[in-house]
């Protein structure tokens, strides 16, 4: 009775195994709505079970045994194929989408500076595309050269006359302000001492050299894996060939609650293929330019 049961199971154990697993994984790759690889692989391995339990029977024959064994092959390598293909086109995909995003949060963060620029100069937010990209190629930027650093020097009577023309004491260093105001006085006592190498000017540079041109910036958009900067292509949403602006939004005088006024702005858009919202600004909060993506983990 041992002996029989022993030999059933190894004759039956491995078709039968084979029959429930096939079985089993169908059913998940049904209910779960796997791919195409998932469902045709447990197929193959009822169909395996199955003959191999009708084998096991002798109720097949070895040749049809072979046949589907060449069958079985043939159906590996197509399904070897197909899945290729589909982990070809899932990274690709992938990739598609990361650039995607990248691009679109890289354009809104240069439209944040370039809405920034335009307001310090005029108070308010470029209220049209056409506005912000007119700034974008004509504007200017204020920005400082500097050289020198303040002497580690307390001020001496004739300079504190000249700055100020009071007696106030003389106890501490001198601010950078006061250095800056003295490398102006060229009659001063000490001005060839510490003042003549001494500068903090003011100067305009075109924002697009300042910003979009620099060295820095064009090496940050070359690691991030961006292409060349076109300021006419910042109102549109990335991958949508032009059919797509971003939503620009500008409100010149917000209210507040302390009964001051503040402009405000929102530039907001859906990306495709992935049917994501980004945006930044607020126009219920007055100079709010945080981005969507800030909150993202």
């Amino acid at each position: 009775m041992t002996n029989n049961f022993s030999v059933l199971f190894k004759k039956y154990s491995v078709p039968v195994l084979l029959l429930i697993l096939g079985i089993t994984l169908l059913v998940i790759g049904v209910m779960k709505d796997q791919g195409l690889l998932f469902k045709s692989s447990s197929i193959l391995m009822f169909l395996a079970g199955a003959l191999s339990l009708l084998y096991s029977s002798g109720k097949m024959k070895t040749m049809f045994l072979v046949i589907f064994g060449v069958f079985a092959g043939i159906a590996g390598i197509v399904m070897l194929g197909i899945s290729w293909n589909e982990v070809s086109d899932e990274v690709k995909t992938q990739n598609r989408n990361e650039l995607l995003e990248t691009t679109a949060k890289q354009n809104l963060q240069d439209v944040v500076f370039i809405q920034k620029k335009y307001q310090e100069r005029n108070g308010v937010y470029a209220g049209t595309w056409d506005e912000l990209t007119e700034f974008l190629k004509n504007g200017k930027v204020d920005y400082v050269v500097a050289s020198g650093s303040v002497p580690p020097e307390r001020l001496i009577r004739a300079e504190a006359d000249y700055l100020y023309g009071d007696n106030r004491a003389l106890d501490n260093n001198m601010t950078e302000l006061e250095a800056w105001r003295l490398s102006k006085w060229e009659e001063g006592p000490r001005y060839n001492e510490l003042f003549r190498n001494f500068k903090r000017d003011t100067l305009e540079q075109s924002i697009l050299e300042a910003k979009f041109e620099s060295r820095s910036y064009l090496e940050a958009r070359k690691l991030s894996g961006l292409g060349q900067f076109y300021p006419d292509s910042l109102r549109y949403i990335p991958m949508t060939n032009g059919k797509e602006e971003w939503k620009l939004e500008t409100i010149d005088s917000l209210e507040l609650a302390d009964g001051t006024k503040a402009p405000a702005v929102k530039v907001s858009g859906t990306l495709p293929f992935i049917d994501k919202e980004m945006y930044f600004g607020s126009l219920t909060s007055p100079n709010e330019l945080s981005g969507s993506w800030e909150n993202e983990k």
